[in-house]
């Protein structure tokens, strides 16, 4: 009993210390991650901090929590701009979530991924983003949904796809619009007013920037943006080059409390485009000063950027001046910079600006710069475009097949209902209904048969009566013809036997020919008299021939037969015969109906006692899977199933049709 007590001790205290254990990893790893984001430690050291937090979160248990702390830090990370690192926490999550199945937690590091990528690769960004609002729609977050629908805007109306842009603005603003998310509405209008702007669209411009600014008006502690949204309907008027109007513009939004300091890269901004449409009017009272004001601020701040464009704008001011060296000189630093930062856009302009201050051979240099990097954007955001084209299109046939998928299931649960239900009376009606057809195919095959056999009895009748019309012909020749020659030989013979001279000699020796010349015409018709006898054996090709003749000449097609002398047709009996001639009918009609064919041939085989007929013909031939049955072939096969032979056919599209009959002679 003490041994039991102490074991249970032991344990408790085993689990207590192994609690304290988690709980003291636990409460270093969340104060290094407080630190980090609370700026506490210095820049060197916020590195290596971090790689420690991330060695802690291996030595927690529970996966969900271990996950939470690995997001956490691959957001510090990429805020250290550590990429790699960023990267590396990134796929580890992922690998978490998925091993979790925490879907929310997948779709939250695809939205980092795009995050961090947009301005690197925006089609990898777009992509990210897009499997992000897959999952966010799919578990009904509407409001990281739209989220997701308006960073992907965002990414289009960069790469210059406005119209997708749009489209996509549009479906942001419906989940936003449900919600009362003001804020995304704010920067939905703003969107659509750049991108209308971008399109030259400038009143639609100023309609969707007015509607931004009456969103402003519903979010408490957001009026500052307001100075935002004036800046940009300034640059609309500025676009359409009035410039008074845009200054106005500028000034209201330069007249917002203390906004130099609240944000003084609005105010840098603001100044330089006052500056810029100064400039534009040739007003130069205020210039170049209010560009190097704009210009310190950005470089105070080290905004890339907008050193870049105040660059830009100061050599342009410079040029006009007829200072050609500076306007030089900034062109050419804010050339450097643009390419160091990869502002493509802005890397034209001064590409264009630099061909316009330079002479001779730079000249050139500098405009076929231009139009390689013009058509290299063209191509990179055409590429780009069309790849954000096809992740749509393959998520929109995911989505089409999943909903198609669905609707069969619902469809195949509602029939399997109704089958279950009336399969036992729609089998016995099928049944009735089978052994009706095969009463009524019988009863056809009977009357068929009968049609057959009264068509070989008129065939017959026409053969005997056309037997007895030769044997009259034959009976007047022998009559007229032959014992008339006859009687006149016997009697001029009679009248020689008493002469024995040489001209008697000479004319019974006529008469001896005379009597050869008649006994040829004898074995002449006497031949014909066989071959008309003949007609008895072969009168069932001759009907055959006829059928083949008649028909022949519906559509025209050439027919052949050959027949095997060694089948003997008055030896076989007559319901083979019937079955045989109505299969040869059918298989003509058919070709007459379906086949278009130039060509056919019927062949007769003996083998072993057995008939083999094959009927061929060149024409367009079908399908055999595809094409089931119709009741002629069923005729047919019922036919030979009767006689116990074989049924074949054989049919490929466009290179005809072949049917193979088997059966007994007996």
């Amino acid at each position: 009993m003490k041994f039991n007590i102490k074991n249970i001790v032991c344990c408790l205290m085993l689990i207590c210390f192994c609690s304290n254990s988690y709980s003291q990893e636990n409460i270093s790893l969340d104060s290094i991650i407080s630190n980090i984001k609370e700026d506490k430690y210095p820049q060197i050291v916020k590195k290596q901090k971090l790689d420690e937090a991330l060695e802690l979160t291996y030595k927690v248990s529970n996966d969900t929590l271990r996950n939470e702390y690995i997001l956490s830090l691959s957001n510090l990370y990429r805020k250290n701009s550590d990429s790699l690192m960023f990267r590396k926490t990134t796929s580890q999550s992922l690998d978490l979530s998925e091993k979790l199945n925490d879907s929310i937690s997948i779709a939250r590091s695809y939205w980092r991924l795009g995050s961090f990528l947009k301005t690197i690769k925006s089609d990898s960004s777009y992509h990210y983003y897009h499997k992000a609002k897959e999952i966010y729609e799919l578990k009904s977050e509407q409001l990281l949904t739209g989220q997701m629908l308006f960073n992907m805007a965002v990414l289009q109306k960069n790469v210059k796809d406005y119209i997708g842009s749009q489209v996509t603005t549009t479906n942001a603003i419906e989940v936003f619009n449900a919600l009362d998310d003001y804020d995304g509405l704010y920067r939905c209008y703003n969107n659509l007013g750049i991108i209308f702007n971008n399109l030259e669209d400038h009143e639609n411009a100023i309609g969707y920037y007015n509607d931004a600014l009456e969103t402003l008006k519903r979010i408490p502690k957001k009026k500052i943006l307001e100075a935002t949204v004036l800046n940009n309907i300034g640059i609309v008027y500025r676009e359409k080059e009035n410039h008074v109007k845009a200054i106005d513009y500028y000034n209201k939004a330069l007249a917002f409390d203390s906004l130099q300091i609240k944000n003084p890269k609005l105010y840098a901004t603001l100044t330089d485009n006052i500056a810029y449409s100064k400039f534009k009017m040739n007003d130069f009272s205020e210039l170049p000063d209010l560009f190097y004001k704009a210009l310190k601020i950005r470089e105070d701040l080290d905004i890339s950027a907008g050193i870049v464009i105040n660059k830009l704008h100061l050599s342009e001011y410079y040029l006009s001046q007829k200072d050609t060296i500076k306007s030089f000189n900034y062109a050419n630093k804010a050339k450097e910079l643009a390419k160091e930062i990869k502002s493509y856009d802005h890397l034209l302009d001064l590409y264009k600006l630099l061909a316009v201050i330079t002479t001779n051979d730079k000249n050139s240099i500098y405009l076929k710069k231009y139009i390689k990097l013009s058509d290299s954007l063209i191509k990179n955001e055409r590429t780009t475009r069309n790849k954000f084209a096809l992740i749509k299109y393959e998520t929109d046939v995911v989505k089409s097949e999943n909903k198609k998928l669905n609707l069969k299931i619902n469809w195949i649960v509602a029939i399997s209902s109704a089958v279950i239900f009336f399969g036992f009376l729609i089998y016995v009606i099928t049944q009735q209904r089978t052994r009706n057809k095969e009463l009524e195919m019988e009863q056809q095959q009977q009357r068929a048969n009968e049609e057959i056999y009264n068509l070989m009895i008129d065939q017959q009748d026409k053969i005997e009566e056309g037997r007895k019309r030769e044997k009259e012909r034959i009976s007047l020749e022998l009559h007229d013809g032959i014992l008339g020659r006859l009687f006149g030989t016997r009697l001029s013979l009679g009248s020689l036997n008493a002469k024995d001279d040489s001209n008697s000699k000479k004319t019974r020796e006529q008469y001896i020919n005379e009597l050869q010349s008649i006994e040829e015409e004898v074995r002449n018709i006497s031949h014909e008299l066989g071959l008309d006898n003949f007609d008895t054996t072969t009168s069932y090709s001759t009907m055959i021939a006829n059928l083949l003749e008649e028909q022949s000449k519906i559509t025209n097609f050439k027919y052949q037969i050959e027949d095997d002398d060694r089948i003997v047709w008055t030896d076989i009996p007559g319901h083979i015969k019937i079955n045989i001639y109505r299969i040869i009918q059918e298989s003509v009609q058919n070709i007459n109906k379906y086949a278009k064919a130039k060509n056919v041939i019927l062949d007769f085989k003996k083998n072993n006692n057995h008939i083999i007929l094959t009927i061929k013909d060149d024409g367009i031939g079908f399908n055999q899977e595809k094409r089931s049955s119709g009741i002629g072939l069923k005729n047919m096969k019922s036919r030979v199933t009767l006689l116990h032979g074989q049924f074949t056919i054989n049919s490929v599209p466009g290179k005809g049709t072949s049917i193979s009959v088997d059966v007994p002679m007996t």
